[in-house]
């Protein structure tokens, strides 16, 4: 068996937003893989926790028998250096994938991995059970799970693989990007960064729907101006129809030492794969 190394273009963009550095990088694989990734760099936004801090708050300084002090462990962040302490907070991104999959009539596909009881005497075995879904869905956020595994798939029902003869098309793979937005969903953020809640959203496409936020969304917080949410909200059909997936990958900032003075590069990344696509690999 001979093989070699898979060379990839790299389109790089680096966005500063007040002390963060975004750093977004698109990996595009000879095989026809397209590999996502944003990186999180900069220097964090900090506080003092101690010692000014009243004797109520957590947070405040405590001194032993011995003249010693040492401080309470904080539950809004940690300490980053000395009393310097960074917040806990998320980091969320989201980019709009137009699948096009050999025409703009695509059917989306979710694919389970289940345990079925075996017989008396043997073993229980995996089972996969796919299933169409048919319409959009505000209820059921799609949310990668190591305990749930399965497959999320655009594909071309009328475009068959000529060696497989199943349906040509690609898949989403989460690969890491192990958060999701906790927050209640009457919470502002919640509620102006809704596609957070979910790893995916499925819709049609549409013209009004171009963006996951508005650059304004920040000040009316009570209804924003574009909402994934909002566009899953009319449940419209999904068979045979131009698609869009809202693709959302995100990280809970828990602080460290090793964040001062400057951010370690920590990131998310998801997959883009061809499935069925091809007859081989290329």
């Amino acid at each position: 068996v001979a093989g070699r190394p898979l060379r990839q273009l790299v389109v790089r963009a680096v966005s500063t937003v007040g002390n963060y550095d975004y750093i977004s990088e698109v990996h595009f694989g000879e095989d026809g893989s397209v590999r996502v990734r944003n990186d999180f760099a900069g220097y964090p936004e900090t506080d003092l926790a101690a010692p000014f801090r009243a004797p109520s708050l957590t947070g405040r300084r405590i001194v032993d028998a011995n003249g010693a002090s040492a401080s309470q462990d904080l539950d809004w962040g940690n300490r980053a250096h000395g009393d310097l302490a960074a917040q806990l907070h998320s980091h969320f991104a989201v980019w709009k994938v137009d699948f096009d999959i050999l025409g703009q009539k695509n059917d989306f596909h979710v694919l389970h991995a289940e345990v079925a009881e075996g017989d008396p005497d043997g073993f229980a075995k995996k089972i996969q059970k796919d299933a169409r879904v048919e319409r959009e869905d505000p209820d059921t956020p799609l949310v990668a799970q190591a305990t749930s595994p399965g497959l999320w798939r655009v594909v071309n029902s009328e475009a068959l693989n000529p060696s497989t003869r199943t349906p040509r098309g690609y898949s989403i793979m989460i690969e890491t990007a192990p958060a999701v937005q906790t927050l209640p969903s009457s919470h502002p953020f919640s509620v102006t960064g809704s596609f957070a809640k979910r790893h995916l959203a499925v819709a049609r496409r549409k013209e009004e729907e171009p963006f996951a936020t508005h650059s304004l969304d920040h000040y009316p917080l009570t209804s924003p101006l574009l909402s994934v949410d909002r566009f899953l909200d009319d449940r419209e059909n999904i068979v045979g129809e131009d698609l869009v997936c809202w693709v959302s990958v995100g990280k809970e900032h828990v602080t460290r030492a090793e964040d001062i003075p400057l951010v370690s590069n920590f990131g998310v990344q998801f997959a883009l794969l061809p499935w069925n696509y091809n007859i081989e690999n290329p």
